[in-house]
């Protein structure tokens, strides 16, 4: 009975088989990685300026509040995503560092600002650094008023250290108070558009 079975008709994968979807699988894995890991990035920058303005937001509403005027202090000389949020005038109502991000490992996110009156066109960069450190100030009916006088920042860029193929965005702050995030690459009419 056992000498029934053929051996002709079992069916296997050679090992040059295996070589060959090895080596398809090792290129198609290597012509993916640079998208994948630009994508990371604009995913870090992203994340970067959605937390940015969530910091802004916290400092106009801790105003608002306190009934006091409120400064966030953005990061250092180097542009790196650090920032302290504080009353201007210190009382016991309103503390000297009400919270803090300090300067930590992260991956290579960077920040430039600029007031009003020297804001380049959105399609000109700031480099990481660029007015650095810098501050803006909000006051107790949640408005900025020396972002249009010229003395605040209006405008920061959020970039990535690893050059010009990752997004940038930016994040704008209006004298009236109001912050949002755009993106200088959207198209006119996108809601992220820059103006």
């Amino acid at each position: 009975m056992l000498s029934a079975i053929r051996y002709g008709a079992m069916a296997g994968v050679s090992l040059v088989e295996s070589l060959v979807v090895l080596a398809v699988a090792a290129i198609v894995l290597a012509s993916g990685t640079p998208a994948l890991s630009r994508w990371v990035r604009d995913i870090e920058v992203r994340s970067a300026a959605s937390a940015l303005l969530a910091a802004l937001q916290a400092a106009r509403a801790e105003a608002v509040v306190r009934n006091a005027d409120v400064q966030l202090a953005l990061g250092d000389a180097q542009g790196r995503t650090a920032w302290r949020l504080s009353c201007v005038r210190v009382s016991a109502q309103c503390p000297a560092t009400i919270r803090q991000q300090p300067v930590g490992n992260d991956a290579g996110v960077r920040w430039g600002a600029s007031s009003l009156a020297d804001m380049p066109a959105f399609t000109t960069a700031l480099a990481a650094g660029t007015g650095m450190p810098a501050g803006v100030r909000f006051d107790a009916l949640g408005g900025a008023p020396a972002v249009a006088a010229g003395t605040d920042v209006a405008r920061i860029d959020v970039t990535h250290a690893d050059g010009a193929q990752v997004r940038r965005l930016v994040v704008l702050v209006a004298a009236q108070g109001m912050v949002r995030i755009c993106d200088p690459a959207a198209a006119v009419g996108h809601p992220e558009h820059c103006h």
